[in-house]
């Protein structure tokens, strides 16, 4: 398993509005571990999309692992000028993982027309990817709900989904921590 793809929820899907949401250490701490564990297992390459929330928040955790471990990170937006419509600090994160990232091509060399690039980005990713991270919960669905979906019908697709209770048990450790300190 060389390449992994990434995805999860967008913020609005999680209820965060604002840069310093207290969970989003969380999440980024799920998306390390989970990350880790891709790497020892074999993962190299990871490659998402960019959107904001989750990808971007495992972006940074990418970069920073990057540090440490010898991985490659390539960012695949579906579409020009995707980050226009992010808040000013989301797009912050995205061009600094433009900047920075080992790999940067939009999929399609033009703006939003219709739902078929996102369609083609699902397609591109399960294509080139063995493995898939994500935050995702069964009930709720969501934004990755289709690569989840795709990526459970592919066979030698190696999954490592965060689930609801995986953010719990960080964010008690992360109590259990602060009261000892």
């Amino acid at each position: 398993m060389k390449v992994v793809a990434i995805t999860g929820y967008r913020p609005h899907e999680l209820g965060i509005f604002k840069a310093d949401h207290p969970g989003i250490e969380i999440i980024q701490e799920a998306y390390r571990r989970k990350i880790v564990e891709a790497i020892e297992l074999g993962g190299e390459w990871f490659i998402f999309s960019g959107t904001n929330g989750c990808e971007l928040w495992a972006g940074q955790v990418l970069l920073e692992l990057r540090e440490t471990y010898p991985i490659k990170i390539a960012v695949f937006p579906p579409f020009l000028e995707m980050e226009e419509r992010y808040k000013p600090y989301e797009q912050e994160l995205f061009i600094q993982l433009q900047l920075e990232a080992d790999f940067f091509e939009p999929l399609t060399q033009r703006p939003y027309e219709d739902p078929s690039q996102l369609r083609a980005k699902t397609a591109f990713f399960l294509d080139k990817a063995a493995g898939l991270i994500s935050l995702f919960d069964e009930e709720t669905g969501g934004s990755p709900r289709f690569l989840v979906e795709g990526a459970k019908r592919k066979q030698h697709m190696e999954l490592f989904l965060i689930t609801p209770e995986d953010l719990r048990v960080i964010e008690e450790e992360k109590q259990w921590e602060q009261q000892w300190e």
